[in-house]
Parts: C-alpha cells; structure tokens; sequence
C-alpha cells in the first residue's frame, strides 16, 4: 500500500503545470455552464391571433416576457402565464375583441375575450325585462364583430266596442183575429254592446301580434218583436198546468166557467191589487166571485180570441159593478187598444 502511494506521488509530479491549469479552466467553465443553464428559461410568448415567438430569459415575469418578444398586451386582453418544470415558461394573450350590442336606440359597443351575449349585454349595463329577447339568443357564443340586437317587449290590453244589432223576430197571436192582415211592434228593437279586450304583443314599439282574451256583452240588445196573426196563438204565455189539455177552447179539467165582457188594460208593471205581480197573463176580476190566484183559462166565445192562461191578481170598479167579468192585462197600450172589448168564456182550473 506504501509502494502505492509513492507511485502516484511520483506520476502527480510528473504532469506539467500547465495542464493543471487548464483542468482547473475546463472545470470551472463547465461548473458556470451548469449554473447558467440552470438560471435560463426557454420561453414561448403567443396569442390567440397566431404570432408567436420564441425566447431564452432568465426571468419569468410576462411583462417583461412580451416585452422581449414585441407581443404586448392591449386593454382587454387576457394574459396567462404558465411555468413548467424544466425551465419553461409560457405566455399566452387572448385578444380582446369588439362586439356591438344595439338596444334602445344606441349602439354600445363592449370589448370581451369569449363569452356568450349574456356576457355582452350585462357588459353593457343592459337590463332585459321579462319578455325582452335577443338576436343572437342569450347563449349564443360570441365571436368578433359580432352585432347583438335587443328587442324590447310589451304587453298591452286594448278594449274595443261593436254594436250588436238586434234581431226582427216575428210572433204570432190571435189578437189580431179581427183584421188578419194587420201586424203590429210589440217590442222596439235597440242595439246593443259587445267589448272586447286583445291583449297585444308589442315588440320595439311595433304591435307584432294580438289575442283576444275576454268578451262581455255590456249592453244586450233588444230585438224588435213583430206580431202576426196566428190562429189559436195565446196571448199568454204562461203554460198549462200539469195534467190539463185543452181542446177547441174548452181545458179538460175547470171547476167553473164564468161567461160576458172582457176589456183589456195596461200600466207600468208593478202589483195589483192582491199584491201579486202584473204582466201579461195576469188579469183583474171581482175577487167575490173569482178569488185572487186563481188560475183561468180565457177564450172568447167563437173560439177566434185566445188570452190564455192566467192568474187573477188584480181588481178593479167595472168589475166589482159588474160591468165586464175579467181585465185582461197587456204588455202594450197598443196590444190592449186593439183588443178592446170582447166576449169570453173564463174558465177556473185551479
């Protein structure tokens, strides 16, 4: 071991000292190569418009990156800047691009990287309403340039009235037994009132579309009523009790039949003097010898004349002086004019 070591005494001594000295350069050289390599970063700066460039630095703040590489960013733009192991580094810029969102009558114009028109209108500062939409619709993604229209909607109901005419309908009655070629207005016709309510659909100040959601008949209107002569056509139009039929004027049930003069009277509706109800069908009597509320049926003698079924409700002095047996009560001035005086037969059913 002692051999050993004064054998490489020996051969240490025998290297010149100039090839010591460019040992130690080699080794030094290669010690700050290392260190240097270890300090350098291989950077790679882009944008989403296609430039790129690539560089060695041994920083890694990106401004100072794009600086180096002449790719800056603009107002708007997104910078994202990655470092990897290995002594990489990446910046990437995404440009901000312009979109054009049309509301109201302006045009504002909004700059964003991506997003949808959700993102470009609230960008805006554009309030929608409940019913306001866009073009392109809310989820559409965005691309540059793009134009983004907003459409304010509202909903407006608008109330409109149409007459509604009345309708000539056309009765027949045995009143006009005594000149059958005659017809008379019972009842004068007046129109009346339909309202309407559309409720419309109004996009941009503009009525796009309308539905009719309600219809009321405010005023209903009266038909005009003609009369013609009908034979055997009551007056009255109150029916037949159940279980009585009548035949050639005769009811097949009464309990008395009381015959003379029937004169005819008409007032404003109201109560008689039983303090039952008066309309036509209703009839005043001596109610000695017709009681009130009897139900009667009343046909003139040749059969010609039918008043009908009717109730006794009222009174009167012809009647309670004998004059006449039964008033027969009419709607009209005119129905009880032409009706005058006639002979009757006044059946009690009931």
């Amino acid at each position: 071991m002692t051999r050993f070591k004064e054998k490489l005494d020996v051969l240490f001594h025998r290297i010149p000292v100039r090839v010591w000295a460019v040992s130690v350069c080699l080794v030094s050289l290669g010690l700050s190569l290392a260190g240097l390599a270890a300090a350098i970063n291989v950077v790679v700066v882009a944008d989403s418009q296609g430039h790129q460039q690539f560089l060695l630095s041994p920083t890694e703040d990106p401004t100072e990156l794009m600086n180096l590489a002449g790719i800056t960013a603009q107002e708007g733009d997104d910078v994202y800047c990655t470092v990897y192991t290995g002594n990489r580094v990446s910046v990437m810029i995404q440009r901000a691009f312009d979109v054009t969102v049309a509301a109201d009558g302006e045009n504002n114009t909004v700059q964003l990287t991506e997003g949808t028109v959700q993102d470009a209108v609230t960008a805006a500062g554009i309030e929608l309403g409940e019913h306001d939409y866009t073009e392109p619709t809310l989820s559409t993604a965005l691309s540059p340039d793009d134009t983004i229209t907003v459409h304010r909607v509202q909903y407006q109901d608008v109330v409109t009235q149409q007459t509604i005419e009345p309708q000539v309908i056309y009765k027949e009655t045995s009143l006009l037994c005594r000149n059958r070629s005659k017809s008379y207005v019972a009842q004068e016709g007046s129109a009346g009132v339909l309202e309407t309510t559309t409720r419309q659909r109004v996009v941009d100040g503009v009525v796009e579309s309308g539905e009719v959601v309600s219809q009321e008949v405010t005023v209903s209107a009266q038909d005009t009523i003609i009369m013609t002569y009908g034979a055997g056509a009551a007056i009255s139009q109150l029916e037949a009790p159940a279980g009585i039929t009548v035949t050639d004027g005769v009811p097949s049930s009464y309990s008395a039949v009381y015959t003379g003069r029937a004169t005819a009277y008409s007032a404003s509706q109201g109560s008689g003097a039983s303090g039952l109800g008066l309309y036509e069908g209703t009839v005043a009597v001596d109610p000695d010898i017709i009681p009130y509320g009897s139900l009667l049926y009343i046909v003139s003698t040749d059969g010609q004349f039918v008043y009908g079924f009717a109730v006794a409700t009222d009174t009167g002095t012809a009647l309670q002086d004998g004059k006449a047996i039964v008033d027969l009560f009419y709607d009209t001035h005119t129905e009880a004019y032409i009706s005058a005086v006639r002979n009757v037969n006044v059946y009690v059913v009931g």
